[in-house]
């Protein structure tokens, strides 16, 4: 924020539904009024505080034990959700909660925005010596992806299979792209590559949790992706074909304390887990 004279901007008022967008400004604007609340709602997903979320908390932790794993975060956005996630792991190791397990981990975080790409890169530069610290070596790659673009989308896939090759375990994070998907009304057109993306990343152990703010449209789209992921992936899901809806996702909050500001925020988060299993389940 100060390296790029954004703190003026960030101790102002965001206006109501900003959302962000490709350009500098735009970009810049969301790192300044919507970067903290995205990290936050990962805290909340990995740390699950309120003990509402074990379903997703579970899942990192089985991932981030040890060894070798691939993580992938579509859109990335300026890096809310992989930094948030490499900075618990260095603050849990730090404080002995989790063992110093050797952890290698190889990134691909695709997005369109160039100014984004740039503060993400920044940002993981500037963690990896800290990271090694803890036992924990990260590799990167930060490729421009258009949602809507099958070629792009198939570059990336390209990407994420040959970077993932040698991992024992797989995380793919989606966050914050409702805004884009419903508000405008780029879902049908973006359901194509993410039925790609999906399929390609199967494995042993492979697994997408889904991070949006807790708002009524989320839950509305979650009820659409969950039929489609029930047309698509009907294979894969064995029993869970048959549960309610409702148990496919979950909701908490929290108060974070403000990182620039005085005082605390309320934060919201929807989160749905969906594994992508190499087998066809019974």
């Amino acid at each position: 924020m100060e390296k790029n004279n954004l703190l003026g901007l960030a101790e102002k008022i965001a206006p109501s539904g900003f959302e962000g967008g490709i350009s500098k400004e735009d970009t810049d604007k969301h790192l300044a009024w919507r970067y903290n609340g995205s990290c936050a709602r990962v805290l909340l997903s990995v740390l699950d505080p309120k003990h509402k979320l074990s379903d997703v908390s579970d899942a990192y932790a089985s991932i981030f034990a040890g060894n070798k794993v691939f993580l992938s975060d579509l859109p990335s956005g300026s890096g809310a959700a992989i930094v948030s996630i490499l900075c618990t792991l260095f603050e849990l190791r730090k404080h002995n909660v989790l063992p110093r397990h050797p952890l290698n981990i190889s990134i691909i975080a695709g997005e369109i925005s160039p100014t984004a790409k740039i503060y993400l890169k920044e940002q993981l530069e500037n963690l990896t010596p800290f990271l090694e610290e803890q036992a924990i070596w990260i590799e990167f790659e930060i490729v421009e992806w258009d949602t809507l673009s099958k070629i792009s989308t198939v570059d990336l896939i390209r990407k994420i299979t040959i970077s993932s090759q040698h991992s024992t375990a797989k995380l793919l994070i989606l966050s914050n792209f409702t805004g884009f998907l419903v508000n405008s009304g780029k879902w049908e057109k973006a359901k194509p590559q993410f039925d790609d993306i999906f399929l390609h990343s199967r494995d042993l152990l492979s697994t997408l949790i889904w991070i949006e703010p807790q708002r009524k449209n989320v839950v509305n789209f979650f009820k659409r992706a969950i039929e489609w992921l029930k047309v698509s992936f009907s294979p894969l899901l064995g029993s869970k074909l048959t549960r309610d809806d409702s148990s496919w996702y979950a909701q908490a909050d929290i108060f974070c304390k403000q990182p620039i500001k005085d005082g605390y925020f309320l934060v919201r988060l929807t989160v749905m887990r969906f594994d992508l299993p190499l087998e066809v389940q019974k």
